[in-house]
């Protein structure tokens, strides 16, 4: 498995930002999605749903998937 992801959002303080991506490094994109992994994607999420406000964005996927939606 390989995908992109993200956690954005805006804070008082500023901006928060994160890459969360899983196996885009070439060098290694045979590995196997572990709990520890599935947790780490899971508890960002609840980062998100519990600091951002609805601003930013959670996000895992492949970001072809979406740039489809612009060319139809």
């Amino acid at each position: 498995m390989k995908f992109c992801g993200e956690i954005q959002y805006e804070t008082p303080e500023g901006n928060v930002h994160s890459d969360i991506c899983f196996n885009c490094n070439p060098s290694n994109d045979s590995r196997i999605i572990t709990d520890t992994y599935r947790e780490f994607l899971h508890n960002c999420l609840n980062e998100w749903l519990d600091k951002s406000k609805g601003t930013g964005a959670f996000w895992v996927g492949n970001p072809e998937y979406f740039a489809s939606w612009e060319k139809d």
